[in-house]
């Protein structure tokens, strides 16, 4: 375990993506080299939890969801947190089939209490970090000190899960929506109508899709021929904002029921009373914004990097070095630098484990340090933004006021 006080570097983690965390603290416990498994920051007693991807093992699938589930729990216990706490999490099934949907459920129903069901997201993939595995697992979670103002609210409860998470801390609330889907005939109908689910989940905690920071989409079978001008024309039907929020689209290969399409999360974060929330929107582009920024009153800053990619084609070591010279160029656009991220996801489309190599040669050579890395989940996926493209980056940051 590391554990190492961040001043005046990083002042902590404000409640637009953290909520409650405004300095001083920042612990790495069971650091990895290239990420940690778990990094918690806290601020006047309320203590952030991220859970890299947790894998289980076993003979079936439903042994390997519970002892990835195990793997959340045992980590969540290190930070002194418990599930009760968790606000978000992702799951990730390789080789998923929709008939396996219920065994997904039913560990995630006996993981999780009756009263603290999280914000969910559940996706297939094409591989993980490493041959055997089938499931992969990443939480986070929200926990404070007896006495300490927090407030977590959950909304639209089902099968296990809410459908949007609420927490609130010193002034700021952050709002976590789980995967949405929606009906239609394609692609272009079904964004349409899963950007309006996602709108009916933000409203019911008090928000707007104006007030979004994040968004996650993911299309089956995403082809990027065709895929991508239906994805941008339900969007555009959906959306009229005059700021985007960071953004990252993935290919695929399947959702929880085989009548799913596209799949869309997201976080928002506004002003808990009517409190101000000051956001920045920094190299917007065709339908999302490649850095958004977001504080409270007086606290520090939250930058939440869009994914990242290098030049389609190119090698996959030449796209490495591509998307961590472009994730650190966004950092410091947004004050931020490589020691400041908190959590990072890795996408690859054709991923082998021999593949890891070289990535993690480029997040090297760009200065991303091994002694604050951040938590981590690499997935196999289908396709990213357009054909040739390997690897797709996004990150977490803070930065002090």
């Amino acid at each position: 375990m590391a554990y190492r006080t961040r001043l005046p570097l990083v002042a902590g983690l404000i409640a637009c993506l953290l909520p409650g965390i405004a300095a001083a603290q920042v612990e790495y416990i069971d650091p990895m080299g290239g990420f940690t498994q778990v990094v918690t920051t806290t601020h006047d007693g309320v203590k952030t939890v991220f859970v890299s991807g947790q894998v289980g093992q076993g003979e079936t699938l439903r042994e390997h969801v519970e002892s990835a589930f195990a793997g959340v729990v045992r980590r969540l216990e290190q930070a002194g947190a418990t599930p009760s706490d968790v606000v978000k999490i992702r799951i990730f099934v390789k080789d998923f089939e929709p008939e396996q949907y219920p065994v997904v459920a039913e560990v995630r129903l006996a993981t999780f209490p009756d009263d603290a069901w999280p914000a969910s997201t559940m996706i297939g993939v094409r591989e993980l970090f490493a041959e055997p595995l089938r499931v992969e697992i990443e939480a986070i979670a929200v926990v404070a000190e007896p006495g300490t103002d927090l407030e977590i609210e959950r909304f639209n409860p089902s099968n296990g899960f809410s459908g949007v998470v609420a927490v609130t801390a010193n002034g700021v609330k952050t709002v976590y929506v789980a995967g949405q889907v929606g009906g239609g005939d394609g692609v272009a109908a079904q964004t349409a109508a899963v950007w309006g689910r996602v709108e009916q989940q933000l409203e019911a905690a008090g928000a707007s899709l104006a007030d979004l920071v994040k968004a996650t989409t993911y299309i089956v079978d995403f082809d990027p021929g065709t895929d991508l001008a239906a994805y941008r024309a339900g969007r555009e039907e959906a959306l009229a904002l005059d700021d985007m929020p960071a953004s990252t689209l993935l290919g695929i290969p399947a959702l929880a029921s085989e009548q799913f399409l596209v799949e869309i999360d997201g976080i928002a974060v506004v002003g808990a009373d009517g409190g101000p929330v000051e956001r920045q929107f920094i190299d917007p582009a065709t339908g999302f914004t490649q850095v958004v920024s977001a504080s409270g009153a007086g606290g520090p800053t939250v930058v939440q990097v869009s994914g990242q990619v290098g030049q389609p084609g190119d090698s996959l070591e030449a796209q490495a070095d591509q998307v961590y010279g472009n994730l650190r160029r966004r950092l410091e656009a947004a004050g931020a630098g490589p020691e400041d991220l908190l959590k990072v996801v890795i996408y690859m489309p054709e991923y082998t484990r021999g593949d890891f190599a070289a990535v993690d040669a480029a997040r090297r050579a760009h200065g991303f340090p091994d002694e604050t890395a951040p938590a981590a989940t690499l997935l196999g996926i289908q396709s990213l933004f357009a054909n040739g493209a390997l690897l797709e980056v996004e990150g977490v940051a803070v930065v002090a006021p």
